[in-house]
């Protein structure tokens, strides 16, 4: 008699599972040439997501031949994503460069809602190092 109520129980919830799930789903492509190429060419760097906002710094590449060498090798700009944690957060995203061969060194006085941090960028015998400092609404070199 057990089995026969968990059967029904199992039947029904399978019932109410597929009747009620998400049954319009739409598939869409992009237009925007901007976006798409980001999400192919970026790589994520660095990321803190702690005291107050979430900050995500990516490289994207500038395209072939974009660092200014016969070798053909590529200049980066640096994409920073900012967000608050909130139900509906405020975001911003800010873009600087180009760099060649930038690289994170670390992160330098963090406050609750603004983070600092250290870039070395260049050719390996002609390494400069750029510090900068990001909120919700700018981005600023020190």
């Amino acid at each position: 008699m057990k089995i026969k109520w968990i059967l029904l129980f199992l039947c029904t919830l399978c019932l109410v599972k597929t009747t009620c799930g998400q049954s319009d789903l739409k598939i869409s492509q992009s237009d925007n040439l901007r976006l798409v190429q980001v999400l192919n060419n970026s790589d994520l760097i660095v990321e803190n997501r702690e005291k107050g906002i979430s900050v995500r710094i990516y490289a994207i590449d500038n395209g072939s031949g974009s660092a200014g060498f016969e070798s053909g090798e590529v200049s980066h700009n640096l994409l920073i994503a900012v967000s608050e944690f909130d139900e509906y957060p405020n975001q911003n995203v800010f873009e600087i460069g180009p760099f060649y061969d930038p690289t994170f060194v670390q992160w330098i006085g963090e406050m609750e809602y603004l983070k600092g941090f250290e870039i070395e960028y260049g050719a390996y015998d002609d390494r400069k190092s750029l510090k900068l400092q990001v909120d919700i609404n700018k981005l600023k070199m020190d």
